[in-house]
Formats: structure tokens, sequence, C-alpha cells
């Protein structure tokens, strides 16, 4: 939300709080650098930003894929998650941006989503008459979907090494780390595996959360401009991803490899096929980034191909060796260069090849 510099400071002061008392029951996304609708519909600096936490159910593929018109509102050129290849990252899942350390100057941080304090077993068995349970059940603040941290269905980041906005789809992007009982507290650390570097540019990262039920069938996603840190010159390129496949009754029907970012609860997009009948806790089936659907807990270790990825800038200090195909006719000093140190000298550390005129 950003305020006109002609709106008084009592009228600022007013709704800067009723902003920050609804954020406190609403939902949850991954603050981060580098990541869309950080500053919500717009560029201004917006430290109540909330734009990415709504959930998104029954939308067409324009109004849900990476949170829809937080697409256009990317973050400043320059500023990205950084992703280090087999190390980890830290993201701040909130409700609001104010609960974070991107606001405030993290004055208005906790442990939490909502920016209170819980318990640090913080379940619906704990009765608190300021956070009652919801009419299903389940914790109300933070709204993570869930009766406690068990409960609570597991989170995931997927990249993709096409960077355009305006190009990129679902079939781009490999989950590459899954966090197991998340969303829960603020701060969530995800395990990378050996990504290679991304192009000029980085990569586009995305996140990710399918809730367990206790509410509304939903999903959340959202975008960020990410890049690969620390990567190695050897390192496999990632190879193409499939959707998962339903698979809690039967382990051997688990999809083995890339997987995409699943899809599901929406009116166009779907890419998951549900049983009939319920999941083993007794409720509908719901396709999380869990065993259920055949993702592991950690680094996902088996998304990579057999072939290494292209050496980009990011991973080789010098320059490639360039091939130049053309008539050339280059006079130095009334003599024709042609020597390979002349030519090294006007490239760089290029090597140039010359073709002869015909």
């Amino acid at each position: 939300m950003t305020f006109s510099t002609y709106t008084s400071f009592s009228v600022r002061a007013a709704l800067v709080a009723t902003v920050l008392a609804s954020g406190s029951n609403a939902h949850l996304v991954a603050f981060s650098k580098g990541m869309f609708c950080k500053n919500d519909y717009g560029t201004a600096d917006a430290p109540n930003a909330a734009a990415a936490i709504n959930p998104l159910w029954n939308l067409t593929w324009t109004d849900w894929f990476l949170h829809g018109k937080c697409r256009q509102y990317g973050p400043p050129a320059g500023e990205f998650l950084n992703i280090p290849a087999n190390g980890n990252f830290t993201v701040e899942i909130a409700s609001n941006r104010a609960w974070t350390t991107l606001s405030y100057n993290g004055g208005k941080a906790t442990d939490w989503p909502d920016g209170k304090v819980h318990p640090n077993n913080w379940s619906t068995n704990i009765v608190d008459a300021n956070f009652p349970p919801t009419s299903n059940g389940c914790i109300s603040s933070p709204n993570m979907h869930a009766h406690n941290e068990s409960d609570a269905a597991g989170t995931a980041f997927a990249i993709s090494y096409n960077n355009d906005i305006n190009t990129v789809n679902v079939s781009d992007f490999t989950v590459f780390s899954v966090l197991p009982n998340t969303p829960y507290r603020r701060i969530a650390t995800y395990q990378v595996p050996n990504l290679p570097a991304c192009p000029s540019g980085g990569c586009l990262c995305a996140w990710a959360w399918i809730p367990n039920h206790c509410g509304q069938d939903n999903m959340y996603q959202n975008a960020y401009r990410c890049m690969v840190t620390g990567a190695s010159a050897t390192a496999k390129a990632v190879a193409s991803p499939v959707p998962a496949q339903w698979c809690e009754s039967d382990q051997s029907q688990c999809i083995v490899g890339p997987k995409q970012m699943t899809i599901q609860f929406q009116a166009q997009g779907n890419n998951v096929k549900l049983p009939p009948g319920f999941q083993k806790d007794g409720s509908w089936p719901s396709p999380g980034y869990n065993a259920k659907m055949g993702f592991k807990a950690g680094a996902q270790t088996d998304i990579f191909s057999s072939v290494t990825a292209p050496v980009t800038p990011n991973t080789c200090p010098a320059a490639a060796p360039v091939t130049i195909t053309q008539t050339v006719t280059v006079t130095v000093g009334g003599s024709t260069a042609t020597s390979k140190a002349t030519r090294r000298s006007m490239f760089g550390k290029r090597n140039v090849s010359f073709a002869p005129e015909k």
C-alpha cells in the first residue's frame, strides 16, 4: 500500500494499523529479495505488502500462474534471491511483509508468520482465547491450514532456466527443494542440489504450497528472480520435468526424477489426477509437496540429465572462444595482420579465425 503525500499523518497511521491488524489472520507466502510483488502491484516501497499471500482457487492460467498479476511487478534490476549450489538459502514465510526483516528493520518480526507470539509447539491443542481455532478446527493465526506442525503439508521451490517472465510456463519449472511440515514458523531454510549456473540475467524461481485442507482447497505460488551461486562448471543440466503423480498407497507409482510444480483446484491447467475416495488421514486427497506425491524431503537430487550444463559467464572467468566467419581485411602499418598474436592483441583473449576471401 502506498500513500499520497497529501494524506494526513493520522489517516496514514490509521490505515497502517488496519492493514497490520487484518494481516494477522491472512494467508502466507515466502518473502525475500528478488520476489515479484514485494511491493504489491507497484514499484514504490510498500512495507505492508500482502498481495502475494492471496490463495489461488478456481482460476484460469492467466490468473493463477506465478500469482497472475504479480508477474507484472518484478524486483528491481540486479536484485536476486541467491541460491547456493549444494548449500541452502533462507526465506521468511509471512502473511504480510511487515512481519519480516524486509520491513520496519525487522522490528515487527517474531518467530511466527503473523508477527505474533505463540508457544513453540503451537497447535489447536493449546487454548488461547486470543486465537481460537477456525470453524474447521484448525490453527487460525497464522493461517497455515494445519492443526499443528506435523500436519503442515510442506512447501517447495522450483527453478526455470528460461528467465523470460513473458514466455515461461509451468513445464519450465523443476522442483529442486522441498521443506516438510511447512509453512509453520517464519524462518524457512531450503536445501539446494548441485544446480548449474543460471544464464545471463539469472533464473526464475517459484515458491509453491498446496495445503492439506483445513479450509478451502486452494494453492499458493509466487515468482522470484534468482541466481545460482557457486555453481560448478561440470554441473549437469536440469532435465525436463513431468507432473508428479499421486502415490500415497503405492510408492511404486511415484514419479522418480524431475517433477513440475503441482497445479490443482483451478478452473484450468490442473496437472494431477486425484484418486476417488479419501487419503489415509480420512480427508479428501490433497496433492501437497510430500510423500503422497513422490516428493522427498530436502534437495531433489534426481532432477539432472546426463549432459553437462552449458558453461555460462557465471562459471567461466575468461571469455569463451569465438569464431567469426566473414571476409575481413585488417591493415596495420601497411601490412596485413595475420599473426595470432596480432589478432589476440586486437580482440582481447578471444581466438578469432578469419575466412579467406572467395
